[in-house]
């Protein structure tokens, strides 16, 4: 009797152990409300931080912010009045801003406002002129470099078939957060270049000379450094048979710039010239250098050097400079890592090591010493979120802001001047009309003031943000037709937008399915049509991490036994590469060990059987690989992988019924979709629940302190 008793404890005790999994589910829309928090946390105060200092091009007045001590007013209108109304849930944005005037000597301080912020509400979505929107999560290549290859086909004629002969070569994406993108490819004549969107291609040696490194340290840290000097013959296959051009002339500058580095018969005239100079026979030399003289050579001496700064400058500005570039700080972390580099992460620019390392690797791989990059592996990819995505906004708005600042400065210099110069003028005619006998009546100009806030302007911030929330593809209007389409429009990703993918261009390398998906992002529920495999869903356990990158939680083995009571270990695809993973099916027994055969398992992409004490880590659910949408669907494991599409696509698009009823067969999830949805009133503290309505929850609670009214009344949905 003991033993039965026991053994039925043990089997609900395992029961509720499987239903326990969904209590641990974060909440479904904190991937929205976590960014928006991070933003006013960190956001605003690093996009400031970047503007500050502004100065005016003398650096005789300075406008500083200080962003730490920024303040949001309470916003006009709570969420239900802006619906009502058809006005925006916006809060004020007040920062603290100090104008220096080094010349007059005068600081000024004041609290400054500098434009609107919308608000998010604690559904995860905002309203603007009574409309409900939902910023889109934005799934992109991450910063950094990248190494691929492109494979070369020569055919006999245009009819043939198969090619005569094939070749693979190697090239290098830097890709970077804000600013030009880089190739450094190699081509099928084993050239390397430096490669931009409309500019011509430029040798690699010329471009690491104009980054800021000398000849002798490119041709002693580079691995085979004589493929560099390949660009500078005719033919490199064939050197004596000169017959093939350059690919795409270079400009003027480099050539030049090349001229002053490389050529000797530059210093060999000189040399020359100064021997003339000392020398008495100047006769049989004038005929020689009829055509240079000494004050020419000095002219061609200075126009090439100029040229070469312009050069210098034009890369500078491209690559090094802050302002108009930035890898981030993710950006700087890849680099490091893939270069082996130690170069430090508040360093968000290009150095001359980073092309001098990314040269040296691209070499190396073509050796084949060096691995490939697999750019559809989630590692390379991260998620930009609706907080990222309004900080990059706010930037673009600050770098107008500034803009605006800087001509306000120079119009009140130069409004002051010609004031100053129009009263002079009249006090000499006052002077001479006295002479004269004459009385003239002088009006004395007051110089234009300049004050906080003459310069500011909110125009170019609100703007900004008016244009990102109006008219970004990534901003929409929130899909309200049932409690299920706004939770997944809140969990969803999309590989298009400003800096991603375009329908038209997208491959099937992109759209499809990746092993390092798995728990990540859901094989299922995606559209029909052209935005197949672009526009994804987050599963049910998934995050996403303070870098951008997808998470997802395992259990821990310990010598074959499975430790749930540690709780989750959360691993983005790059950490999952080095672990040995069970699926989340597995049997285990009372106690938590696993069956003593050999159990499947995955290691990177490749599935084998090994012991159970090899496995490291086993999946916390089966629901873990699957979307909220489509683990809604009982008996998914038995459906059709299309069938399961369209079902998941199309529960999304049921009208809800007047009565809300509970489902005949359901999953167990319900419950807790509809709850972090927002459409169902919910307790604001703990305690005994005295009575429950669809209006109205009671919690009697026993902590003591006073009595709070508000425990009783009826809480709304916002």
């Amino acid at each position: 009797m003991y033993l039965k008793k026991k053994s039925t404890i043990l089997n609900i005790a395992t029961a509720k152990q499987s239903n326990f999994n969904r209590y641990f589910l974060s909440d479904f829309v904190e991937i929205q409300r976590k960014s928006f928090y991070t933003l006013l946390e960190k956001g605003i105060i690093e996009e400031f931080s970047k503007r500050n200092p502004i100065t005016n091009t003398k650096k005789t007045i300075e406008v500083f912010f200080y962003p730490d001590y920024y303040q949001l007013t309470p916003p006009q209108y709570t969420p239900n009045q802006a619906i009502i109304k058809s006005k925006s849930y916006t809060s004020k944005l007040y920062i603290p801003v100090q104008l220096t005037d080094r010349t007059s000597k005068i600081i000024k301080l004041k609290w400054v406002y500098i434009g609107d912020i919308p608000l998010m509400t604690k559904r995860g979505h905002f309203i603007l002129n009574g409309c409900a929107r939902v910023i889109v999560n934005q799934m992109i290549r991450s910063p950094g470099i990248y190494y691929q290859k492109k494979i070369y086909e020569n055919f006999s004629d245009k009819w043939s078939e198969k090619p005569e002969n094939t070749f693979t070569r190697y090239y290098a994406d830097l890709i970077c957060n804000r600013g030009t993108w880089l190739r450094i490819e190699m081509d099928k004549y084993n050239r390397i270049w430096a490669q931009m969107k409309r500019v011509p291609k430029i040798p690699i040696m010329w471009f690491l000379i104009a980054a800021g490194l000398t000849d002798k340290i490119i041709l002693k840290s580079i691995m085979d450094s004589k493929i560099l000097l390949y660009n500078f013959q005719e033919d490199p296959l064939n050197p004596q048979k000169k017959s093939l051009p350059y690919v795409t002339t270079p400009p003027a500058a480099w050539i030049k710039l090349y001229n002053i580095i490389f050529s000797k018969k530059l210093k060999k005239a000189q040399n020359k010239q100064k021997v003339k100079k000392k020398s008495k026979k100047t006769y049989i030399k004038k005929k020689t250098y009829k055509n240079l003289n000494y004050s020419e050579l000095i002219n061609l001496k200075k126009t090439i050097e100029l040229k070469a700064e312009q050069g210098r400058k034009w890369i500078f500005n491209k690559f090094m400079n802050p302002r108009t570039y930035d890898l981030g700080k993710i950006g700087r972390l890849n680099f490091n890592n893939k270069l082996k580099l130690a170069v430090s992460l508040n360093i968000t620019i290009l150095t001359p090591q980073d092309f001098l390392a990314a040269t040296n690797n691209l070499i190396l791989v073509s050796k084949g010493l060096r691995e490939l990059d697999d750019i559809d592996h989630l590692k390379n990819r991260r998620v930009r979120t609706s907080g990222e995505l309004i900080q990059m906004q706010i930037g673009i708005g600050l770098v107008r802001l500034e803009k605006t600042i800087r001509e306000k400065m120079s119009l009140v210099l130069i409004t002051n001047q010609l004031k100053k110069k129009d009263f002079l003028k009249k006090t000499k005619n006052k002077k001479e009309k006295r002479s004269k006998g004459q009385t003239g009546h002088l009006r004395w100009a007051l110089p234009c003031e300049l004050t906080i806030s003459n310069i500011m302007n909110t125009k170019p911030f609100n703007g900004a943000l008016r244009e990102f929330f109006g008219t970004s593809p990534l901003s929409q209007f929130m899909d309200q037709i049932n409690p299920l389409a706004e939770l997944t429009h809140k969990r969803r990703l999309s590989s298009m937008g400003p800096g991603g993918v375009t329908r038209d261009s997208a491959t099937l390398a992109i759209r499809g399915i990746h092993p390092s998906h798995y728990g990540r992002i859901c094989p299922v529920e995606t559209p029909e049509g052209k935005n197949t495999g672009l526009v994804n869903s987050l599963t049910a356990y998934a995050r996403v991490n303070s870098q951008g990158y997808i998470e997802t939680p395992f259990y821990r083995v310990y010598k074959g036994q499975v430790q749930k009571k540690k709780g989750f270990y959360f691993f983005s695809a790059k950490q999952e590469e080095k672990i040995k993973l069970g699926a989340a099916d597995l049997y285990t027994s009372d106690i938590g060990f696993l069956p003593k055969a050999s159990i499947p398992v995955r290691i990177v992409e490749d599935f084998t059987k090994i012991a159970r004490n090899e496995i490291q880590y086993v999946g916390v659910a089966p629901i873990q690989m699957i979307s909220i949408a489509t683990s809604l669907i009982p008996f998914f494991e038995h459906d059709d992988a299309n069938r399961a599409l369209m079902g998941s696509n199309m529960q999304r698009q049921a009208v809800p019924i007047l009565k809300p009823q509970r489902p005949i067969v359901g999953t167990g999830l319900e419950a807790r979709a509809v709850s972090d949805s927002g459409h169902v009133i919910t307790a604001k503290y703990s305690g005994i629940v005295m009575y429950t309505s669809s209006k109205k929850i009671l919690i009697y609670s026993s902590v003591r302190i006073k009595y709070r009214r508000h425990q009783e009344r009826s809480l709304s949905y916002e």
